[in-house]
């Protein structure tokens, strides 16, 4: 019971206030169940018509946003706005007097004149308690909240409840498929799920003009027998080419196309599977323009530089090879393979022009057959069958020397006696060092020794030299019968791929005493006489020959 003056107050005003939120709820629910079931049926729609058609990205962009759209409409509009503009208790009476109609205007009387001050001046005070007084004995027995229809909540309640269950189950039961549709809503790349599922492992690429160009697909799924490939050419051109299926691998098909001469799409299909288009770019390769070679000797040789034809490049061992190339397109990296030796030699680019390269490498003495320029342009592309330069190595003679006296191969010295010995000695360059090599020959083979020749500072291509050999300085203490043997070694001046020695042939010298060497002596006087005693008895012969001759002819006249 109110007092007098109080206006709607205690329970007329709590019954009002749990109708506001009982109309309040069931509006914002029922939004809420619509949204849902908008926004399932949507997106159920969505990911079926990509799975039918397999919409171009920015189709399902467009698609995502008029979604997004319309959610956020109904969200506003039937959630939000509803929880942000309730009703106020004019409201809430009138629509309790709509659904009650036994109230005739009561309960609006009494909400409006509850109010304190709402009342005209000479309007009676007791008769307005009264009428509250009435109203909520009238009110007593009606619950306010049965006023608020909630049909539709539970319509949309089922519906929403149907829907998500659908597609739980459909997502459960193609958890695959509905995964990869699912991210392709949210604008993935990945091709449409079928039965036949086509992974290219090269799709977009760079290829060079003139190239063979090898087009494969993997298939998961169901593997079918055959399949096309659609390739459109930038002349818009289109074919459509047979797929090969590998025979060791029945989920491997592949095409090749030969010498392709413009870029080009293409997309695999089989059996109901579909790729996505992928595209070859096609480009011509790096090659070498012009190239430029110098060759610089190795300062052992004195000579200077000089430039050689790549059809001329017999080049000595050791000398370097400087190359100045230009290439048909700016690069990215060039290097040198140098063949036979399996190295490979970077060239340098040129900042201000980045078609120009240069470097150098130098000439192996062996295993060098030729060299190729590799290089990758700034698409990456790279170099392809490059000529292969071919290199003519000319090796560093060795030099040759040879004991010019004495003319015997063995000679017989007393220990006590010095021998002479005379060379030559000769080189393409320089001689450097000569060496007089011997050893005691002995059952062990004996140690070698050497000595060192005096060639007075000469640096010369050839050499003739004459050294006094003292044995007893050497070899003091020889005893008779002992035997020596010698040789001559010559070095010449390469410091780069050498030095190369040049050897002798081997000459002997046996000791013996002074009764062997002057009856070696007498014998080789005598050998020298008998020698000149043949010379006059030939000279001789030759003389009565020509007067016979002589005297034949002046006969016949």
């Amino acid at each position: 019971m109110t007092t007098p003056g109080s206006g709607p107050r205690g329970q007329l005003a709590s019954q009002l206030d749990a109708l506001r939120r009982r109309h309040v709820g069931v509006l914002a629910l029922t939004g809420l169940a619509i949204l849902l079931v908008v926004s399932v049926e949507l997106l159920a729609l969505a990911l079926f018509v990509d799975w039918w058609l397999e919409l171009p990205w920015a189709v399902r962009l467009g698609s995502l946003i008029a979604q997004a759209a319309l959610a956020t409409y109904v969200l506003l509009t039937m959630v939000i706005a509803p929880l942000i503009r309730q009703p106020n208790e004019d409201e809430l009476a009138l629509m309790v007097e709509r659904a009650r109609p036994e109230f005739r205007s009561r309960l609006i009387a009494a909400v409006q004149l509850g109010r304190s001050g709402a009342a005209a001046p000479n309007t009676s005070q007791g008769l307005v308690d009264a009428l509250v007084q009435e109203t909520e004995a009238m009110a007593g027995a009606t619950d306010f909240r049965r006023v608020v229809p909630n049909d539709r909540l539970r319509m949309f309640g089922v519906m929403a409840f149907v829907v998500l269950f659908m597609i739980t189950a459909g997502l459960v039961a193609g958890r695959e498929t509905c995964g990869v549709l699912l991210r392709r809503w949210m604008l993935s790349s990945e091709p449409v799920p079928r039965k036949t599922r086509i992974v290219v492992p090269e799709g977009d690429r760079l290829v060079g003009i003139g190239d063979n160009v090898r087009l494969e697909a993997f298939v998961q799924g169901i593997v079918p027998r055959h399949g096309k490939v659609e390739v459109k050419y930038r002349s818009r051109r289109a074919q459509d080419f047979s797929l090969e299926q590998n025979r060791d691998s029945r989920i491997q098909f592949g095409r090749t196309l030969e010498n392709v001469q413009d870029g080009f799409t293409y997309q695999f299909t089989l059996g109901d599977g579909v790729s996505q288009v992928f595209n070859v770019q096609a480009v011509p390769r790096p090659t070498v323009a012009s190239m430029e070679c110098v060759q610089e000797f190795p300062a052992y040789t004195g000579l200077k530089s000089v430039t050689r034809s790549l059809g001329d490049l017999s080049l000595l061992a050791g000398s370097t090879l400087v190359l100045k190339v230009s290439a048909t397109k700016e690069l990215r990296f060039a290097e040198a393979r140098l063949v036979g030796v399996e190295s490979n030699v970077a060239l340098r680019l040129d900042a201000a022009n980045r078609r120009a390269l240069s470097g150098q490498f130098q000439v192996a003495a062996k295993g060098l057959t030729g060299f190729q320029v590799l290089m990758i342009d700034r698409d990456g592309m790279e170099s392809r069958d490059s000529a292969v330069y071919r290199v003519d190595v000319l090796p560093d003679k060795l030099p040759v020397v040879r004991v010019t006296y004495p003319d015997r191969k063995e000679e017989l010295l007393t220990p006590q006696a010095a021998m002479l010995i005379a060379f030559e000695a000769t080189d393409d360059f320089q001689i450097a060092k000569v060496r007089l090599k011997y050893k005691v020959a002995s059952e062990g083979g004996g140690i070698e020794s050497a000595v060192e020749l005096d060639l007075e500072n000469a640096r010369a291509a050839k050499l003739k030299r004459r050294y006094e050999w003292k044995i007893s300085d050497v070899l003091p203490g020889l005893p008779e019968g002992s035997v020596v043997e010698y040789w001559l070694e010559a070095e010449d001046n390469n410091n780069v791929t050498g030095p190369g020695l040049g050897i002798s042939d081997r000459q002997l010298i046996k000791v013996v005493s002074e009764a062997e060497k002057r009856a070696d002596l007498l014998n080789r006087a005598s050998d020298y006489l008998g020698s000149i005693s043949d010379v006059v008895n030939d000279q001789e012969k030759l003389n009565r020959n020509l007067g016979v001759i002589i005297r034949a002819k002046a006969e016949l006249r």
